[in-house]
């Protein structure tokens, strides 16, 4: 299949300190991009998010953007309890940022679209407004993004009933009011729990971080309610991922010696989930839980009366640990951003891994849903492996490739993403005959 649509990300910052035009006017020359969506409600993080400084930002060096804040004018008829925050930065609110992109975009004939990034309530406020809405461990611990505990995160539960009317509104409201055709999400899932590498200088093996899952989330009054009203044993599935979040912890003089022996024993996925029935059904119980969420939002999107792309971007290495199940969840999408960015690795190892991950990705979509496969365009990645990550996109059957993120990109690398379409034949451009003579 051709890869017809380069994508690229761009903020709201990006858009004031670059202006949208010449933004859009690199992308386009240099990288073929016919397809530009704002980073509309964007997570904590530092940005450039690896290298130091910006490459070609000529305002500021780098930014540390506020936490889960929309960068559109949403539409307050539209939320219930839970409202999306806007930018307090006198140099970012008040104005449209997405209005913005999508009129430089069209401008250009380019495709439009907005991300709802990892996580969509800031930390602080949610835990002074909203405590009842956070998950929490099986020990009644508010659960934090990826698990940064040290950063004062909290992630929603996504079975409260306030969440998911939110949520179904941050997407409808986007794709009710603006121009775009697709909406991207790469939302936090359940809380996947942390492990501790166990007694191996080579790191965790596959049990130890299953075993992990257990000091994940959510164990709130909303997923209690849900999983009786499924049948489910609610106090036995505590009772079990108790018992295994502190084997994983090492909590307890018993557990600590259970702990140690199956560190050195011959001991295996297969065998664990076997021997807890209650925690692998609670493991079921988050996969439905995430699937059926797809299914909403899927719906909802086609209710608007408009043709929206509902895109999803993968963000972990183990989804399934979060309650994601591709052949489930992506029954209910239109297309899938396989977020890799091994490119950046700067190996053929790193383009090997992205090549399987998309091969993943793929095997789960039907022929008529579409795969866009992400490109690293950051410093450490170089010219040579993303002219390779290119070729995996092909070997992988993408539709697309992404570019993540303009803000870090260098002019060499984008360069690189040219190179690769034309090296690897991969648009429709380049399967056409010769010109006579």
């Amino acid at each position: 299949m051709p890869l017809n649509e380069i994508a690229a990300s761009l903020y709201a910052w990006d858009l004031h300190d670059e202006g949208v035009d010449h933004a859009l006017d690199v992308l386009a020359s240099r990288a073929e991009v016919n397809s530009a969506y704002l980073v509309g409600l964007m997570h904590k993080e530092k940005r450039p998010l690896h290298a130091r400084f910006y490459p070609h930002n000529p305002v500021r060096r780098y930014y540390t953007p506020e936490d889960s804040r929309a960068y559109w004018l949403p539409d307050a008829s539209r939320y219930g309890r839970i409202s999306p925050l806007t930018s307090d930065r006198d140099f970012l609110k008040g104005k449209d940022w997405l209005r913005t992109l999508i009129d430089g975009a069209r401008a250009r004939s380019m495709r439009t679209g907005l991300e709802i990034s990892h996580t969509v309530i800031d930390a602080s406020y949610a835990r002074e407004h909203y405590e009842d809405v956070l998950q929490r461990d099986v020990f009644g611990n508010i659960v934090g993004a990826f698990e940064a505990v040290e950063a004062q995160r909290a992630l929603p539960c996504l079975n409260n009933p306030d969440v998911r009317e939110y949520l179904l509104a941050l997407f409808t409201d986007v794709a009710s009011n603006y121009d775009v055709d697709y909406v991207q999400t790469c939302l936090v899932m359940f809380g996947s729990g942390r492990d501790d590498g166990g007694t191996h200088a080579y790191g965790p093996v596959a049990w130890q971080q299953l075993l992990a899952v257990a000091t994940g989330g959510c164990f709130c009054s909303s997923c209690a309610a849900k999983a009786r009203s499924e049948g489910l044993d609610w106090d036995e599935i505590v009772r079990e991922v108790r018992h295994l979040a502190n084997l994983s912890k090492r909590i307890g003089l018993e557990e600590l010696h259970e702990r140690q022996l199956l560190d050195e024993a011959n001991y295996g996925e297969s065998a664990l989930l076997i021997e807890n029935e209650a925690f692998a059904a609670w493991l079921h119980f988050r996969k439905r839980s995430i699937t059926e969420l797809f299914a909403a939002v899927q719906q909802a999107l086609r209710g608007v009366g408009r043709d929206v792309e509902f895109r999803y971007n993968t963000y972990m290495a183990s989804p399934e640990r979060a309650g994601l199940d591709f052949k489930a969840a992506f029954q209910f999408v239109d297309s899938v951003r396989e977020s890799d960015y091994s490119d950046q690795l700067g190996t053929p190892e790193g383009v090997a891994t992205k090549r399987a991950k998309l091969m993943k990705v793929r095997r789960s979509l039907r022929e008529d849903q579409k795969l866009i496969a992400a490109l690293g365009v950051r410093p450490n990645a170089t010219p040579e492996t993303l002219r390779g990550s290119v070729k995996a996109a092909v070997d992988a059957g993408a539709d697309g490739l992404s570019l993540g993120h303009y803000d870090g990109a260098t002019m060499e690398r984008l360069d690189a993403v040219r190179e690769g379409l034309r090296e690897w034949e991969a648009q429709e451009r380049d399967w056409q005959p010769l010109s006579a003579g």
